[in-house]
């Protein structure tokens, strides 16, 4: 069986909406971008960027990253609120025409995803069981009259994290993000109630709902990450144990901020991928990005 095709997506709009988009420091996020390219062109022949014009810029023309497909759709988001970041995503995942494996910019390989995530119909990161965060906001949502576009299943609160995400089941995945698009049109007016702002509801829109509407229509999930207990997650955001003792690395939420995990990435891109570690710091240096 032929190998899916990675999608990357960069929404630059959302990106610009936070400091150093995200992580400690400006030049992280344009490193963290190079090498999760450059890491999946070193297993994938088929590495796609969705972007928009200005993503396509910085990405392809400016950084020089080997992607070898760019498709700027995400020009049509111009007049969302960045603050819904999911959305750049969500519409990359309805662009795919053929199987596909999207892998957000702050994930790293260093071996090819294993053929039953690569074959598989659906498949994602993980499986989050009952995070207080997202319980508590499901709560208040229930609360201030959110409408939901399926019937939630009882029992633990679960999501699926979608660091990665893809699969064969294009049919899926189309209804999935009607889903989404559904579920926003109808709660736009409540957003900006929510208690922890309007991008809190990024992981019920995208990893909830996802999760939910898989268990609603009898789909199986393939997740890359099956044995690892939620108590040691930490353990894909050190870089200190590739490559011997893990081939994945998410650098999810607050570990972005801390600058010993920008001084990682960039000795690692460094040792990695030299010409591009120099490339990227001339470009910071005369202010060209």
């Amino acid at each position: 069986m032929k190998k899916p095709k990675i999608v990357q997506s960069y929404w630059s709009k959302a990106y610009k909406n936070s400091p150093n988009s995200g992580w400690a420091f400006k030049e992280t996020h344009y490193m963290s971008w190079a090498l999760s390219c450059l890491q999946l062109r070193k297993f994938y022949d088929e590495v796609e960027l969705v972007t928009d014009s200005e993503g396509a810029d910085l990405l392809i023309n400016k950084l020089h990253l080997p992607y070898t497909s760019c498709k700027p759709v995400l020009d049509k988001l111009v007049d969302e609120n960045p603050a819904v970041w999911a959305l750049g995503k969500i519409a990359a995942y309805e662009a795919q025409k053929v199987p596909f494996i999207h892998v957000d910019g702050d994930i790293y390989i260093w071996k090819p995803f294993p053929k039953r995530i690569e074959e598989a119909d659906i498949a994602a990161q993980n499986v989050e069981k009952n995070y207080p965060f997202c319980i508590n906001l499901l709560k208040e949502m229930h609360e201030k009259k959110f409408s939901f576009p399926l019937s939630p299943s009882s029992g633990d609160m679960c999501e699926s994290n979608m660091g990665i995400v893809g699969g064969h089941d294009l049919d899926f995945f189309k209804a999935y993000c009607s889903l989404i698009y559904s579920f926003l049109d109808s709660n736009w007016d409540k957003l900006e109630s929510l208690s922890g702002g309007v991008s809190s509801v990024n992981t019920i829109m995208e990893q909830y709902l996802m999760y939910e509407y898989a268990k609603n229509r009898g789909k199986k999930v393939e997740y890359l990450i099956c044995s690892l207990p939620d108590t040691e997650m930490y353990k894909l955001t050190l870089f200190s144990l590739l490559p011997r003792d893990v081939s994945f690395i998410h650098n999810i939420g607050s570990n972005k901020k801390r600058e010993i995990t920008s001084d990682r990435l960039a000795r690692l891109l460094y040792c990695a991928y030299p010409q591009y570690y120099t490339h990227i710091s001339n470009l910071l240096k005369h202010n060209t990005i």
